[in-house]
C-alpha cells in the first residue's frame, strides 16, 4: 500500500494536494485500492470535500475518523429543526446562523455548514457576560463530534471528541502562547485497545496514527512525506516496519541560494540527517535530481517521478474555435509567483494587443489579493485582467484558453503548465528551476524566457498573440509532445520505487 501523508484536504488546495489527487487517480487506475491519502487535521466536513473533488470515502483516512471508528460511517444530515434545545428559548431567523435567546439574553448561536441548507455545523454557547464558553462542532454526517471549552478570556483550553454514540475517544488540553493562541499540550486517546494512551503534542499522536494504519495494512507499506513540515518527523519516528520516502515538492536549498551548492533548507537538512531511515528521496524533475544527488547521504537513492501526469488522448480544439487572445495564469498567487510583475507585464502586452485578456485562476492571501486588484485598477485594466479565484474543474478553462503565462521565479514542477499543454495551450514562462524546461519545447510548444527578462517575456506573448498560425502550430505540437509527462510514463517511473 502507498500512503501519501499530508496535513489536510480542504476546499481550496495547493499544488501539493492536487498532485496527490492525480497520484491517487493514477494508482487506482492501474492498481485499484493501492494508494490512500492520510490527513492529520480534524475535518468535520471531509465528506463534502471528497464529493467536491470526486473522491470515494476510502481514498482518504483522516486521523480523527480512524480513532473514532467512523471512516465508513454514513449517518444523516442534522438540520436546525432537528436540534434539541430548551423550550423557553426563542430562535431567530437567518440564512447562515440562528440566535437562541432567553428573553433578551443571547444563550447560543447555531451556525450552518457552508454550502448546505440549514445543516448544523456548530453551536456556540455564551455566559451572562456574552463570553463564548462552549462550542459544539457537528460532523457533516449529523453527529456531535467535539465539545470545545473556552476560558473567560476567550482561550481554548480543553476539547472532548466523541463518536456518534456519544462515547469519548480523545481528550485534548491546551495552554496559551505569548500571542494568546492555543498550544496543544496533552492528548489522551481514551480506552484505545483497552487502555488510555498519552501524547504530549499532536506530532506524537499523528506518529501513532501512522503506525496504527501501517499495522492495519500488514506493515512494510510505503509512506511518502508530502507536506514536509507536518509529515517528516512523524514518518521518521514511526516504530513499525515501514518504507519511508521523502517527497520534495519544493526546492531543497534556502531561497536565493545556488541550487547546486547553496545551504540546504533547514527542514530538508534535518530530514537528511536521518539518511539511513529513508528508503529514498523523490523529486519531480531530472534537473532537481542532478542538483540534489551529490548532497544526499551515501547510499540514499533519489528517484525522479513526474508530479504532473496528464492524459494524451484528448480531442484537439483548434485555436480558431477558442475565444481569441484569452490568456490565463493558473495556480496560487503570491510573491514567489511574481503575480505583481505578471500584471505589469500584461499591461504592456495589452497596449500592443488591446483585445487580449488575462484571467488568474487561483487564490492568495487577502492582503496580496487586495494589492493585485489595486494594481489592476491603477492600470485601468479592470475589464481586461480578472481574478476568477479557485476553480476545481479547470478542463473547460484550458479548452477555451489561447495561452498560459507563468512569471514565477521558482517551483518544483508547475502542475498547471503540464495540464495546459495537455489541452493544447501553448506556454510562455520564465525558465526558472524547476520544471518549465522539462515540459515546454521552446519554439514548438511555447517559449521559455531567461528569468527576469521582462522585455523578452512581453515580446514572446505579443508575438504569439499576433500570429494565429504560429499559435495554432504551437497548440498542435503541445498535443503531440506529452509523452515525457504522460500518465503512462509516470506510471513507469513509479515502478522504479518497488
Amino acid at each position: 500500500m502507498n500512503f501519501f501523508v499530508n496535513q489536510y484536504l480542504v476546499t481550496k488546495n495547493s499544488s501539493i494536494e492536487h498532485a496527490e489527487l492525480k497520484r491517487l487517480a493514477l494508482f487506482n487506475g492501474h492498481e485499484p485500492g493501492s494508494a490512500k491519502l492520510l490527513t492529520q487535521d480534524f475535518a468535520p466536513t471531509l465528506d463534502q470535500t471528497l464529493e467536491r473533488f470526486g473522491l470515494q470515502r476510502d481514498a482518504v483516512i483522516n486521523m480523527f475518523d480512524f480513532f473514532a471508528g467512523t471512516t465508513d460511517y454514513v449517518g444523516a444530515p442534522l438540520k436546525v429543526d432537528g436540534l434539541a434545545y430548551d423550550g423557553d428559548l426563542q430562535m431567530g431567523t437567518g440564512n447562515n446562523f440562528r440566535e437562541l435567546k432567553r428573553g433578551g439574553r443571547l444563550v447560543s448561536e447555531v451556525h450552518f455548514i457552508g454550502g448546505t441548507v440549514a445543516q448544523v455545523g456548530n453551536v456556540d454557547y455564551f455566559d451572562d457576560a456574552g463570553n463564548l464558553t462552549l462550542r459544539q462542532i457537528y460532523d457533516l454526517r449529523g453527529f456531535l463530534a467535539v465539545n470545545q471549552y473556552y476560558g473567560r478570556a476567550g482561550e481554548l483550553f480543553y476539547e472532548r471528541y466523541q463518536r456518534p454514540d456519544g462515547t469519548v475517544y480523545l481528550e485534548r488540553y491546551y495552554v496559551q502562547s505569548t500571542e494568546n493562541t492555543p498550544i496543544n499540550s496533552l492528548n489522551v486517546l481514551k480506552d484505545y485497545q483497552g487502555r488510555d494512551r498519552i501524547f504530549y503534542d499532536q506530532e506524537g499522536l499523528f506518529t501513532f496514527f501512522l503506525d496504527e494504519v501501517n499495522r492495519a495494512f500488514g506493515e512494510n507499506n510505503r509512506f511518502f512525506a508530502d507536506r514536509p513540515a507536518v509529515a517528516i518527523n512523524p514518518i521518521l519516528n514511526m516504530t513499525s516496519k515501514v518504507k519511508r520516502y521523502l517527497w520534495l515538492a519544493m526546492r531543497a536549498v534556502d531561497d536565493g541560494q545556488d541550487l547546486a551548492t547553496g545551504s540546504l533548507d533547514t527542514m530538508v537538512d534535518a530530514a537528511l540527517q536521518h539518511g539511513r531511515k529513508w528508503t529514498g528521496v523523490v523529486v519531480a524533475t531530472a534537473a532537481q535530481a542532478a542538483d540534489l544527488k551529490p548532497r544526499l547521504p551515501k547510499g540514499l537513492k533519489c528517484y525522479v517521478v513526474n508530479n504532473s501526469p496528464v492524459k494524451v488522448d484528448r480531442t484537439p480544439i483548434l485555436i480558431q474555435d477558442r475565444p481569441a487572445q484569452r490568456v490565463i495564469a493558473v495556480g496560487r498567487l503570491g510573491a514567489d509567483k511574481q503575480t505583481d510583475q505578471l500584471i505589469d507585464l500584461f499591461t504592456r502586452v495589452h497596449t500592443a494587443r488591446p483585445k487580449a485578456t488575462l484571467t488568474f485562476y487561483g487564490y492568495g492571501n487577502q492582503a496580496d489579493m487586495q494589492s493585485y486588484q489595486e494594481r489592476v485598477k491603477a492600470a485601468n485594466l479592470e475589464q481586461v485582467v480578472t481574478f476568477a479565484d479557485y476553480v476545481v474543474d479547470l478542463e473547460p478553462v484550458y479548452d477555451q484558453a489561447s495561452l498560459l503565462v507563468d512569471a514565477s521565479r521558482v517551483d518544483a514542477q508547475p502542475l498547471a503548465m503540464a495540464e495546459a499543454l495537455s489541452h493544447g495551450v501553448p506556454v510562455v514562462s520564465y525558465d526558472y528551476a524547476y520544471g518549465p524546461s522539462e515540459l515546454v519545447i521552446p519554439g514548438q510548444t511555447g517559449e521559455l524566457v531567461p528569468l527576469g527578462n521582462r522585455d523578452a517575456f512581453v515580446k514572446a506573448v505579443i508575438d504569439l498573440l499576433s500570429d494565429p498560425t504560429k499559435l495554432q502550430d504551437f497548440s498542435t505540437a503541445a498535443y503531440q509532445n506529452l509523452t515525457p509527462f504522460s500518465e503512462a510514463t509516470t506510471w513507469q517511473q513509479w515502478q522504479a520505487l518497488k
